[in-house]
């Protein structure tokens, strides 16, 4: 079964593989105090040093870096989130890629049903600096340090460089792009190089809540199948780009259904994660406690 969790190799094909998933990753990984609520915990087992590919092309518009001297780790995670009990209540996948965005950042919000979720809005890859809506396009992002960055972020727009990982629900993969133009079906696929956000599709609707998602055409750059380190299952990583900027996508083999080839064209809708980059956050190793 296809899950968030197995576009980067955990296959969690039912709720006790779930908690199991969870729980683990809340004993075994690097513990952030939250207050007043509990506990992030991210499990990066496995994870390198450097960015994911040497060479490979740009993460966007800008210059790739963090904005602290630390060496960047990439790899698959998991965050597990515990409360002030001890108890874990949720884990959340992500992929660190070790290449961040630089977001424009409009606003803030908070998941209405999990207090350690939440959600960022901006404009990727602005080209003017005093210019937020000079990005490239706008998108709603999940924040697996979201309770990390809430404090953080309260003035807008403000500039943040942002890890993102593009989590695959749905995808196509066509071999150029006349074959995608001349595809036969009703299907619809949106135009190339195109990204539409869910949470910026209706501008003219009041919607109390929208999900992280978008629905993507770009181009494949680059593709590698790689191996979890814990479960041994494979998953393809992908560079997909598309005006201008170049996004890491992540889906299971099941999902993508083929190998994808440089110069493919990928049509899908994705679940949109980040991490933020951020000076100081270090944690502490050990299983979580209150």
């Amino acid at each position: 079964m296809s899950s968030h969790f197995s576009c980067i190799g955990f296959p969690v094909d039912d709720m006790d593989a779930y908690w199991t998933l969870a729980r683990r990753a809340a004993a075994e990984g690097i513990r952030f105090p939250v207050p007043d609520v509990g506990a992030l915990v991210r499990w990066a087992p496995g994870e390198a040093p450097g960015p994911l590919t040497l060479p490979s092309p740009t993460s966007g518009r800008g210059e790739s870096g963090w904005a602290h001297p630390r060496p960047p780790s990439t790899g698959p995670e998991i965050w597990a989130q515990v409360n002030q009990t001890g108890e874990v209540t949720g884990a959340t996948p992500f992929f660190a890629t070790g290449e961040p965005h630089t977001l424009a950042i409009t606003g803030i919000g908070e998941d209405p049903e999990e207090p350690l979720d939440g959600w960022i809005d901006g404009w990727l890859e602005p080209s003017e600096p005093d210019e937020p809506y000079s990005g490239a396009f706008p998108m709603r992002v999940g924040l697996v340090d979201f309770a990390l960055a809430r404090s953080r972020i309260t003035t807008f727009p403000t500039t943040r460089r942002v890890e993102i990982a593009a989590l695959t629900h749905e995808a196509e993969l066509y071999e150029n792009e006349a074959a995608y133009r001349t595809a036969p079906g009703e299907i619809y696929r949106p135009p190339l190089e195109s990204f539409a956000s869910t949470a910026h599709a209706g501008i003219d609707d009041a919607v109390e809540f929208a999900e992280a998602t978008a629905l993507v055409s770009g181009r494949v750059a680059q593709a590698r199948l790689l191996i979890n380190p814990v479960s041994e299952a494979a998953y393809w990583w992908m560079q997909v780009s598309l005006r201008g900027v170049t996004l890491h996508v992540f889906a299971d083999r099941e999902t993508l259904g083929k190998e994808p080839r440089t110069g493919n064209i990928l049509s899908a809708s994705f679940w949109l994660i980040g991490r933020t980059a951020e000076p100081g956050d270090q944690g502490t190793r050990g299983p979580s406690k209150p």
